[in-house]
C-alpha cells in the first residue's frame, strides 16, 4: 500500500510498481522502486528480477548479471527464478555469451517445461544464429494464441501439418502484422509445387497486391473466402517449419513481390524528377498497438543526420497516425502518405527509389521482398527474424541491418549518414 505520504509502504507494493514501471519504459524509476523494496525485504527475488530488467534495457549488464543471480539464489525454483534465467539468457546473448544464454534457456524451460516465454526465447536464440531447423518448434510459442484462435474457428478442418499437399486446397490464414505476411508469401511457389491450391486471407490494404502474387488462386478479406474452396488451412507462420526451412534459402533467393505496373506509372508523374539526385523512401513507426512498438519506431527527429547529407530527395512512406510527424524546420520531405491507400500504392513508390530506410515495419519487408536496396534500422534487441550482431539477413538479400546501440538512435544514426555520403559518392 501506499502511506499518507505517497511513500511506498511495503515490499509488495514496489513489486507492482516496478513491474508497472518497467512496462512503460520508466527504468530508472524502477532501479529506485527496487532498491526501496528491497531495504525492506531484502530476500525479494521478484524485486532483483525486476531490476534486472531495468538494468539491462538501460545497458548496465554487470549489474543486471549479479541481480540475477541474487534472484536465483533466494528462489532457485518458481516463477521468480523462470523470470531470472530469461533474464539471464538475453543478458548473457548481449555480452557475446551465446553458449550460456542457451543453458540459461534451457535451465529456464528445465524448471517450467510448460512456460511459454521460455520457449519462444529459445527459439529466438536459436534463431538469432541461424539455427531454424531447431528454432521452428520452439518459436511457435510466439504465436500460440493465434494458434488456438484459428483452431476454434476451423473446428471442422485440420490445419496442415506438413503432410502431403497433392490434390489439396490450402487457404492461407495470419494473425501478426502486414510485414510478416509479405515475409511468408515466398512459400506460395514451394505449396504449389507440392500440388496445392493456395487462397489467402489477408487485410484489405494487401488485398490487390496480394491477388496479383504468381501461384496464387485467389486472395479474400479476413473470413470472407468461400468454404467450399478449401479443404485445409495453415497458419502463415508455420510455412517455414512445415517447408523445412534453414539458414541457407534466401541466399540465391530472387525478389518475389513487383510493382502493378499502372499504379507504378501513375505514381511516376508524383515523385520529384529525376535531376541526377538520389530518391530515398523513409519509414520511421510501425503499428502503435504492437507491443514492441516503442523500441521499433524511430522518432522522425532522430533522422536528422541522414537529412543533411546533400543531393537526396527524401520521400514519406509513412502511413497511419505518424504520417504528420513534424520534420525538422526548413527540410523537404515529401510526403507521399495521403495518397497510399494500399501495399500496392506503396510498392509502386518503392519500385522507383534508389533506396528505403526504415524502422522494423511491413515497409522494410515489402522493399526486401521486391529486391530494392534497404537499410533496415533495428533496436538494440530485435525480434526473432534479425541477428542482433550481422549486417546483413538471408531473408532479404537486398537488406543491410542497422542495429541501435546503448545510446538509442543517436550513434546508429550517424553511422547510417556515413555510409549514406559513401553511397552516393559511388552513385
Amino acid at each position: 500500500m501506499i502511506d499518507g505520504s505517497g511513500a511506498l509502504s511495503t515490499a509488495a507494493d514496489c513489486e507492482k510498481s516496478a513491474q508497472f514501471c518497467n512496462a512503460y519504459g520508466a527504468h530508472a524509476t524502477t532501479i529506485d522502486v527496487c532498491r526501496i523494496g528491497l531495504a525492506l525485504d531484502p530476500d525479494n527475488a521478484m524485486l532483483h528480477v525486476y531490476r534486472a530488467c531495468a538494468y539491462d534495457e538501460r545497458g548496465a549488464l554487470p549489474e543486471a548479471v549479479r541481480d540475477c543471480e541474487a534472484a536465483l539464489r533466494l528462489a532457485p525454483r518458481g516463477h521468480a527464478a523462470v523470470y531470472a534465467l530469461i533474464t539471464l539468457a538475453l543478458v548473457r546473448e548481449r555480452l557475446g555469451d551465446h553458449a550460456g544464454a542457451l543453458d540459461a534457456a534451457q535451465a529456464a524451460i528445465a524448471l517450467e517445461p510448460a512456460d511459454r516465454e521460455a520457449h519462444a526465447l529459445l527459439g529466438t536464440l536459436l534463431a538469432w544464429h541461424g539455427a531454424y531447423p531447431a528454432a521452428w518448434s520452439e518459436l511457435e510459442c510466439h504465436w500460440l494464441d493465434e494458434r488456438l484462435w484459428f483452431k476454434a474457428r476451423f473446428a471442422d478442418l485440420r490445419e496442415w501439418n506438413g503432410e502431403s499437399l497433392a490434390g489439396r486446397r490450402l487457404l492461407l490464414v495470419h494473425g501478426q502484422g502486414l510485414g510478416d505476411m509479405l515475409q511468408m508469401l515466398r512459400y506460395v511457389p514451394q505449396l504449389r509445387a507440392r500440388g496445392a491450391s493456395v487462397l489467402l486471407e489477408c487485410p484489405a490494404p494487401m488485398l490487390d497486391l496480394a491477388r496479383a502474387f504468381p501461384g496464387l488462386d485467389g486472395a479474400f478479406a479476413g473470413g470472407t473466402a468461400p468454404r467450399e474452396r478449401y479443404d485445409a488451412f495453415a497458419r502463415m507462420m508455420t510455412l517455414p517449419r512445415h517447408c523445412g526451412e534453414d539458414a541457407a534459402f534466401g541466399r540465391s533467393g530472387g525478389p518475389y513481390i513487383s510493382a502493378d505496373p499502372a499504379r507504378t506509372a501513375a505514381w511516376a508523374r508524383r515523385l520529384p524528377p529525376r535531376d541526377g539526385r538520389v530518391r530515398i523512401g523513409i519509414a520511421w513507426a510501425g503499428n502503435p498497438a504492437h507491443q514492441n512498438d516503442r523500441r521499433r519506431s524511430i522518432p522522425l527527429d532522430a533522422f536528422a543526420p541522414l537529412f543533411d547529407v546533400p543531393g537526396i530527395d527524401w520521400c514519406a512512406l509513412q502511413v497511419g497516425p505518424r504520417a504528420h510527424d513534424p520534420a525538422r524546420a526548413g527540410f523537404a520531405l515529401a510526403r507521399l502518405g495521403d495518397g497510399i491507400s494500399d501495399l500496392s500504392d506503396t510498392a509502386a513508390i518503392v519500385a522507383q527509389l534508389d533506396l528505403v530506410i526504415s524502422a522494423d515495419t511491413g515497409v522494410a519487408h515489402l522493399a526486401g521482398a521486391m529486391g530494392v536496396p534497404v537499410w533496415t534500422l533495428l533496436p538494440w534487441r530485435p525480434d526473432w527474424r534479425w541477428s542482433p550482431a550481422a549486417g546483413d539477413t538471408p531473408w532479404y538479400p537486398s537488406m543491410r541491418l542497422y542495429h541501435a546501440g546503448r545510446d538509442g538512435w543517436a550513434t546508429v544514426m550517424h553511422d547510417v549518414a556515413h555510409d549514406l555520403r559513401a553511397r552516393i559518392g559511388r552513385a
